[in-house]
């Protein structure tokens, strides 16, 4: 059993495992009940503020239909699905979001770092470990800036937020979908909601 007051007590800057951690314990850790937080999700549209440009989606869109053709579709019940297909498709999603920014937003240093990986095979215990992935974030920066993080099967994506006193969670947003290479408007209009929350969020930084 992990020992919560050594984790409350920690100051150096490090990653914490919380795989062994209780739901109870980890809603000590939080101050809060999980249920209820779940409960109290936002429409995707509420952390929105700059829509990503057309022609990111386009490039983006492109990109998915390639992995998808050449690796096949994320879901479980379809093979050859396995994890490597699942982080395939949202690398791609992520670089192309932080390559255009260092062009487009001057973030020359922002680059992405493969560190926190978080897998589970349960939705709600990858949602527990991301709030106190995200809480040990917060909590061991200097800057008091926004966290944020993803809960996603690269099909479905959540959104979390966290500013130091309010958490947030979307509803799930839908980005990939089935036979999407044939369906490229209907995708462009109502699929990539998450690509502008995405692209808010390295506008804001």
């Amino acid at each position: 059993m992990a020992d919560i007051n050594e984790y409350s007590n920690q100051t150096a800057k490090r990653t914490v495992s919380f795989s062994n951690l209780s739901q109870r314990e980890a809603e000590i850790i939080l101050g809060f009940k999980l249920r209820d937080f779940y409960d109290s999700q936002t429409q995707i549209e509420q952390f929105i503020t700059t829509a990503a440009p057309e022609q990111l989606k386009n490039k983006i869109f492109g990109r998915l239909i390639d992995c998808i053709g050449s690796e096949g579709f994320p879901v479980a019940t379809i093979c050859p699905m396995n994890q490597s297909v699942v982080k395939a498709n949202i690398g791609i999603i992520l670089q192309a979001m932080v390559a255009y920014s260092q062009r487009t937003m001057n973030h020359d240093d922002l680059m992405l770092k493969r560190e926190i990986e978080i897998i589970s095979d349960s939705l709600g215990r990858g949602l527990t470990q991301m709030l106190l992935t995200l809480k040990s974030m917060w909590d061991v920066n200097n800057d008091q800036k926004m966290v944020h993080g993803f809960l996603t099967t690269a099909i479905n994506w959540q959104l979390v937020t966290y500013d130091g006193q309010t958490w947030k969670l979307s509803e799930p947003s839908t980005l990939l979908l089935a036979n999407m290479r044939k369906q490229e408007d209907r995708w462009l209009k109502n699929n990539t909601q998450i690509l502008d929350a995405i692209y808010s969020i390295l506008a804001s930084i």
